[in-house]
């Protein structure tokens, strides 16, 4: 996957995001300085800095 730097990846999700699958999507923003958007079953989840918005 090509995408420029600085654009946000969005993923689409339809079952509950996995406890590994957070923790790994906060690692990837963290390191490699990405916005990551993921809508799963119950909400959407922003990741940035290693930080997510529902908050875990």
């Amino acid at each position: 996957m090509r995408t420029k730097p600085g654009s946000i990846i969005r993923i689409t999700n339809n079952l509950r995001i996995c406890d590994d699958c957070h923790s790994a999507s906060q690692f990837v923003s963290k390191v490699y300085g990405r916005v990551l958007a993921i809508k799963d079953a119950n909400r959407f989840h922003i990741f940035r800095d290693g930080v997510c918005s529902c908050g875990d």
